[in-house]
């Protein structure tokens, strides 16, 4: 689904209230995959009133000093390309955390190692160091009132798509932490769909009610040495399931 910057504001207050979401970039416009919650029509109006805190701050963001999230102590991993377990082997020592209200991972193994801000960064050149890259920066994107520092650090975007997501996050720059954490849910696991040495396509499955897993995709590219934010994927969407065959535990 396309939303341009003057739909976004109106979009904006349904999908906050689903159980996750996820952004992506396309050509000339911004896509938000909705994972909608089976409860999101029997909340009783919870998911309503959550719709109504989130979207109840405005002003202008401003940097933000204190590290949003914090590190895991190291572990050495070794992987190479030509282990078997390569694609698939899950990150070491994962701490989720919940930072503007989002649930993201921070591993032993594979990043972030630093954090100013809002900003985590230094992800391992691995698969699982672009998994964990492309959830951690495209959430921050999606939600940090600190969006504007993340898309000028850590996305590697023509200038007129970062202004595209500048210009919708700017129609609600603050959201209310503890209304998104009502609201999201972290993912149950994790595909590779596409790898090398210089970009990832990464397939999230996310649990509904029932049994099911909506499944979201998005991409980074290695660029001096750290995973950044793309809009080039490297595979196909992958269709929501019930089976999670191929996908790794997060």
């Amino acid at each position: 689904m396309s939303l341009t910057t003057n739909e976004f504001r109106e979009n904006n207050r349904r999908w906050i209230g689903f159980a996750a979401a996820a952004a992506v970039l396309v050509t000339g416009a911004l896509v938000v995959q909705l994972f909608v919650s089976d409860n999101a029509d029997t909340s009783g109006g919870q998911a309503a009133s959550a719709t109504s805190s989130v979207m109840s701050g405005s002003g202008t963001p401003s940097p933000t000093t204190s590290a949003k999230g914090s590190l895991v102590a190291p572990v050495p991993v070794s992987r190479t390309a030509t282990d078997p377990d390569w694609l698939t082997a899950a990150p070491q020592g994962i701490s989720w955390q919940r930072v503007d209200g989002v649930p993201l991972p921070f591993t032993a193994s594979d990043g972030p190692t630093a954090i100013d801000g809002a900003v985590a960064s230094r992800y391992a050149h691995t698969p699982q160091g672009a998994t964990i890259a492309a959830l951690q920066i495209s959430m921050r994107m999606l939600y940090s009132p600190d969006y504007a520092r993340v898309v000028a650090a850590q996305t590697a975007l023509p200038e007129a798509e970062r202004a595209k997501i500048l210009t919708a996050r700017a129609a609600n720059p603050r959201l209310d932490s503890a209304a998104v954490q009502a609201a999201t849910v972290q993912p149950a696991a994790f595909k590779i769909g596409a790898y090398s040495d210089t970009a990832a396509t990464v397939y999230y499955a996310y649990p509904r009610p029932g049994g099911s897993f909506r499944v979201a995709r998005m991409a980074v590219t290695w660029v001096d040495g750290d995973w950044r934010y793309t809009n080039a994927f490297g595979a196909d969407a992958h269709p929501d399931t019930a089976d999670l065959t191929g996908f790794t535990k997060l």
